[in-house]
């Protein structure tokens, strides 16, 4: 779509558009939380993961005392990436917490 097809729409035909849009977001609302709930989760999750792999990483080669640099460097990368993860958690989860309140609520009821 053009910039003169665009203009020639008129502001009931936008409306209308935008109707549909938000009319499909409200009938699957609830699954959309839901879903968004647990993709917040997956952080927590695969941040705790990411951060054992490294200490794992860590404790396993500890053993080459003259090469230690690259798994350190390794466990070092993981364990920093696990921890970005969880503050990411920790972020998402404040900045969604209403959505997440009314959801339990409503699954309460």
């Amino acid at each position: 779509m053009d910039d003169t097809e665009r203009m020639e729409e008129s502001p009931a035909e936008k409306v209308s558009v935008l109707n549909t849009i938000l009319e499909s977001v409200i009938s699957d609302a609830s699954g959309l939380v839901k879903d968004l709930y647990w993709s917040v989760k997956t952080y927590l999750f695969f941040g705790m993961i990411e951060i054992l792999f490294g200490i794992q990483q860590l404790l396993y080669n500890i053993e080459l005392e003259d090469r230690l640099y690259i798994p350190l460097f390794i466990a070092g990368a993981m364990i920093f990436a696990g921890s970005v993860q969880i503050l990411k958690y920790f972020s998402l989860t404040k900045k969604y917490s209403r959505l997440f309140k009314v959801q339990t609520e409503l699954r309460k009821s």
